[in-house]
């Protein structure tokens, strides 16, 4: 929704997320924009290997965009996540493919995150192809940057840019942390955020052990009791987890 303090033509999208799982450690994810009638739920796990100087992850899982106003279903995959130069200046990029799939439309994408080759070579590209199944045939193509400018032509001949570097930035909005629930993540680990801000690693080490320490007397205490961790709000339906009240089951 637009409010006083947002840009023009803004909406609200509101974002919540929780760790479903423990083992393996899974984490659902849900986000909607009510004035667009969009949604996304989704979850992920990740597998991380160490590769030299540098520390890659996959991302095991999948999404589903909802475009209610069209009654359509976008599934798609996730990149995977390389973490390089870990031992001298780090830095992070994409790489991998993602396919987005809908049944109803009959379209579908694959998504290319290219890494960095060893030598030269530009970071972040990306390239794309959107296919109409049906017809067999690539509708549009797309490269570029995924942080940066992205072009997309089209069988028509036709082309856009769109510069992602000009696109508005718009803060989330949070409830202060005294206001939070109990398990909420800023609320848990605002002590380990604040020694590390300050620079004291032995003081952020001593309050991530407690913390743990209290997580892991919470676990023996409830199978002591014969009791399952139960997600406060998804579901886990099949292979998935499902956001609980989703926005198309209130539309």
């Amino acid at each position: 929704m637009q409010g006083e303090d947002s840009p023009e033509g803004s909406y609200r999208v509101r974002f919540v997320a929780e760790q479903v799982s423990h083992h393996p450690p899974v984490s659902g994810f849900y986000c909607e924009c009510r004035e667009r009638q969009m949604c996304v739920n989704a979850h992920v796990w990740t597998k991380s290997k160490f590769m030299g100087m540098s520390v890659g992850v996959s991302m095991v899982g999948e999404g589903v965009l909802c475009l209610l106003e069209h009654d359509e279903e976008y599934v798609f995959t996730l990149p995977c996540a390389y973490a390089r130069s870990i031992l001298t200046v780090p830095w992070v990029e994409l790489g991998g493919k993602v396919s987005i799939n809908c049944i109803k439309s009959g379209y579908s994408a694959t998504v290319t995150f290219h890494t960095k080759p060893f030598y030269g070579g530009k970071v972040h590209r990306v390239t794309a192809e959107v296919k109409h199944n049906p017809t067999n045939t690539i509708v549009c193509k797309a490269q570029g940057e995924w942080n940066g400018t992205l072009e997309f032509t089209y069988s028509s001949g036709e082309t856009k840019v769109i510069d992602t570097c000009k696109l508005p930035v718009i803060r989330k909005k949070l409830r202060p942390v005294e206001r939070q629930g109990r398990m909420e993540s800023r609320r848990l680990w605002q002590h380990v955020t604040k020694s590390l801000k300050e620079g004291n690693m032995e003081e952020a080490t001593e309050h991530k052990h407690r913390l743990e320490e209290s997580q892991r007397v919470e676990e023996r205490k409830r199978a002591a009791d014969n009791k399952l961790w139960k997600p406060k709000y998804f579901t886990k339906e099949g292979d998935g987890w499902i956001y609980n009240n989703p926005l198309w089951k209130s539309t």
